[in-house]
Parts: C-alpha cells; sequence; structure tokens
C-alpha cells in the first residue's frame, strides 16, 4: 500500500506512520511505540502502525485548524471537482485497496469489493449534493413589540469546523470515506489532492485510545464529532462531549429484526434473511439478528430457512479471535437460559470462525436477547398477528435498521410506519444502505444523519444575517 514507509521494524515488516498537515510524521523506528496489525484468520502480522500520542493528536488538531481557514472559503464546484477527482483514485486503486481490507478485517473478497464500489457511490453521491447547502430568506417578521418590521433577514449555512472522524474496522473503506466526505462537503476539516492539513490521519492503540480521544475532543478548534462504533464505546465518548460541551453523530449497534409476513413470499425471504444473518460473520450493524414469523407461516419458513442456511455452511472469519469468542458466549449464555438450535449452534470452524447459528426459544433473560452479537447467528420468534410482530420488533434498545417481508406494497408500509428504525426495507435485507437517502439510528443506535445532503447538514451550522433598510 502507498501508506507504507520505507521505515522496517526490527522484524523487516513496514511501520505505517502518522499524517499530519499532508506529510507522514517522522518517528525514530528504534523508540516509538508501534502496535501489530495482525491478519486474524492467519494469525500473521501484516505491518505495524505508529501509536499517536496526546501531544501528536494535539498537532493534528492544530493543522486542521490553521487549514480550516482557506478550505472553508472554497465554493461548492471546487469541492465537487475534488471529491470526484478522489473517487477517481479509489477507482483505480480498487484492487489494491480491497486486497488490504481483506488482509486486515479477514473479510471476504467480495465484501471488500462492495466496500469499495459503495465508497465510490457515497462520494459521488456527497459530490453532487454539495450545490445543495443553501440558504433562505424568510418572510419579513415582527419585533419585539408584535409589530411588523421593515427588515432583511438572510439564513447562511457554515462549516461547523473541524471534526473528529471516529470510523470503525468493519466497513473499513466506505465508513471512513462516507464521514470525511460529507465533512469536507461542508467545508470543514477533518482529524482523521486536498491541500495540506484539511485531512490529518493518525491511529493510537488501544490501552492509550482513551486519553488520545479526549485530548482532541477537549481541543478549542475541535467543534464536532461523528463516531461510528457500538453503542458501550458511543456511550463513552458520549460522556466526554458532554463534559466538552461538544456535539457528536453517533452510528451505533443494531439489534435488526426482519419481519416475515403472513402473505410473504416465503421462500425468499428465508434467503434473505439468512443472507442477512451471515454477511461478513455477522459484523455488520445492520445485520438481521432477529427474525419474526406469522404463526401461520412458522412451520414451513423454518423447513425453508434450514434449506438457506444450509447454502452457507461457514460464514467467513471474524475480525478477531476475541471478536469470536464474544459471539460464542453470547450464544453459550443463550443455551445456559433455555434456548435452542436450529440450526448450528455455538461452535468453532477455526479459531476465528463460527458455525452460522439459528437460534429459537431466546429466554428475557438471555444476553441474545438484545445484545450485539457481531456473529452469524439469527433468533427466531413467532407472532400471532402483525401487532404482535410490531411489538416485537420494537421491544429493543436498539433501533438502525429493519426489514418487512410481504406480498403487498399496502401491508408493507402499514407496519413499516409502526417500526421504531432509522431505515426499514422491503422484501430485502435489513443490510442495505443507499447513498442517496438519509440514514440515521433512532433509540439506542445514536442520533444525527448521514449520506448526501443530509450527511451534509450535520457539518454545517445555521447563522442568521439581520439588516436594517439601506436608504439613500
Amino acid at each position: 500500500m502507498a501508506f507504507l514507509t520505507h521505515y522496517k521494524a526490527e522484524d523487516g515488516l513496514s511501520i505505517v506512520p502518522n499524517h499530519i498537515n499532508g506529510s507522514p510524521q517522522p518517528f525514530d523506528p528504534a523508540t516509538a511505540s508501534l502496535f501489530p496489525v495482525i491478519k486474524a484468520v492467519s494469525e500473521t502480522k501484516i505491518h505495524h502502525a505508529v501509536s499517536a500520542t496526546s501531544s501528536i493528536a494535539i498537532s493534528a488538531c492544530d493543522a486542521a485548524a490553521t487549514a480550516l481557514q482557506s478550505w472553508r472559503n472554497t465554493t461548492p464546484s471546487h469541492r465537487r471537482a475534488l471529491l470526484h477527482k478522489a473517487a477517481n483514485v479509489i477507482e483505480s486503486k480498487a484492487q489494491e485497496i480491497m486486497q488490504a481490507q481483506v488482509d486486515e478485517t479477514s473479510c471476504p473478497k467480495e465484501f471488500a469489493a462492495i466496500n469499495v464500489k459503495g465508497s465510490v457511490a457515497h462520494m459521488r453521491e456527497i459530490a453532487a449534493a454539495t450545490s445543495e447547502l443553501r440558504g433562505t430568506v424568510p418572510q419579513r417578521g415582527t419585533g419585539p413589540d408584535g409589530e411588523e418590521v421593515e427588515e432583511l433577514t438572510i439564513v447562511v449555512r457554515e462549516p461547523v469546523g473541524v471534526v473528529l472522524v471516529i470510523p470503525p474496522w468493519n466497513g473499513a473503506v466506505v465508513l471512513p470515506l462516507r464521514a470525511v466526505s460529507q465533512v469536507l462537503a461542508a467545508g470543514c476539516t477533518v482529524q482523521a489532492g486536498v491541500p495540506s492539513g484539511v485531512i490529518n490521519v493518525i491511529q493510537v492503540r488501544r490501552e492509550g485510545a482513551a486519553d488520545v480521544t479526549e485530548a482532541i475532543i477537549a481541543h478549542k478548534a475541535v467543534r464536532k464529532i461523528d463516531f461510528i462504533g457500538s453503542a458501550a464505546v458511543g456511550k463513552r465518548i458520549g460522556q466526554v462531549c458532554a463534559k466538552h460541551l461538544k456535539p457528536i453523530l453517533m452510528e451505533l449497534g443494531g439489534k435488526g429484526p426482519a419481519i416475515v409476513l403472513e402473505d410473504a413470499d416465503l421462500q425468499k425471504a428465508a434467503f434473505l434473511c439468512a443472507m442477512g444473518a451471515i454477511i461478513n460473520h455477522g459484523q455488520l450493524c445492520f445485520s438481521t439478528e432477529r427474525i419474526i414469523v406469522h404463526k401461520a407461516n412458522y412451520e414451513k419458513f423454518i423447513q425453508l430457512l434450514k434449506m438457506s442456511f444450509a447454502k452457507f455452511p461457514a460464514a467467513g472469519n471474524a475480525v478477531s479471535k476475541q471478536s469470536a469468542q464474544h459471539a460464542y458466549d453470547v450464544l453459550i449464555d443463550a443455551q445456559d437460559n433455555g434456548a435452542a438450535y436450529l440450526v448450528g449452534g455455538p461452535e468453532f470452524i477455526t479459531p476465528t470462525s463460527l458455525r452460522p447459528t439459528v437460534v429459537t426459544k431466546v429466554s428475557r433473560n438471555a444476553r441474545l436477547r438484545d445484545e450485539e452479537t457481531f456473529g452469524p447467528s439469527v433468533s427466531v420468534y413467532v407472532a400471532e398477528d402483525d401487532d404482535d410482530a410490531v411489538a416485537i420488533a420494537n421491544d429493543s434498545a436498539y433501533g438502525l435498521s429493519a426489514a418487512v417481508h410481504s406480498g403487498s406494497w399496502e401491508h408493507a408500509y402499514k407496519i413499516e410506519r409502526q417500526l421504531e428504525y432509522g431505515q426499514v426495507h422491503v422484501n430485502n435485507m435489513t443490510t442495505g444502505d443507499s447513498p442517496g437517502a438519509p440514514i440515521r439510528g433512532v433509540k439506542g443506535s445514536g442520533w444525527g444523519q448521514s449520506n448526501s445532503i443530509w450527511g451534509i447538514h450535520e457539518f454545517s451550522v445555521e447563522k442568521t444575517l439581520v439588516s436594517p433598510p439601506f436608504r439613500s
């Protein structure tokens, strides 16, 4: 990869530096704090990375603050052209980027390909939306005394300022690029072709992440945070943001339900539910974690679901042994609380790969009931009727993505409107993300919106300009 330097660690592997103000930051290979990047599926080191300190993070913030002064004054057409140029670069290096994601996260090549294609689609959509960042001219208003006033009021949008972006590892290409593109399109610089200092990229080992993150959030130039990750980490970062009075956009976990209504195409629904549960070893916040089936179809649907899962004896690999162990532990806990397995069960195929599993009879006391597994498993529930299906789906701390399977658009729409989720898919998996439509979480899945103009708006603020009439 182009970001690898000529510096080598003692084991001969390349070292990835921090990038600030347009340049890799110098370091002493003998004394720098390094951490290995490991390909979990083969337990081999790929390269090393320099772990940032709080002082390095502050330098990145200072560089972004300086670059903001000129970047915020660029025109939408300039930003649009730059984003399209960046998308062209991603396309030209697609194979190289895909291989890096496969090596670092142990994901399937097909999933890496979707990441790269999705990145380009998001970047081009955000580029197209830059000119939609518009102000307004409200109608003539009234003064404090209630009388009509003769004045000109203009509402303009301005960039919020320096933004800290903390993306996840599972969508290692598409999610960082979507986030950074939204920030740049709004005229902000980002702590995460462009002028020096506009984008700064640092990495930090797990043990130092909390201190470095707080140092960045506390920096006076940082005006907003964009975090995508687990609800547990999101809560901790949210507390730090509250301490420093900084707003945050959060896209957190999910417990995605797929509702199979009485009039659904059961064979198609079964296949899509299986696919939605096992993509990338279940390591998606949009993953299908629950299936809710109308009682009239339960027995037939289960047989079709078993047939669908039989097509996928394996589901790829977890990003690490620890991640696979977590998903395994959640299944064991469900079993200890009375759950039964319709397909598979808590079984390691390899140290990083679990057997695809379908669970039933999940107790309310089980962690599986409302904990995101991030593994290739799904729980099945029986609904008495439509109202019961909606109630089961909404009985979750999360509200990110859901799906409804029905043979009638009107029937599906009626159910969709009752679901407490940021997006609902009809006759599809819970995992989709359209670049041209807003995506958001509700309840414990976060707040704020991403994608296209909605994402750009998250990183701009409205300013009201009021002027009296000028008379000669």
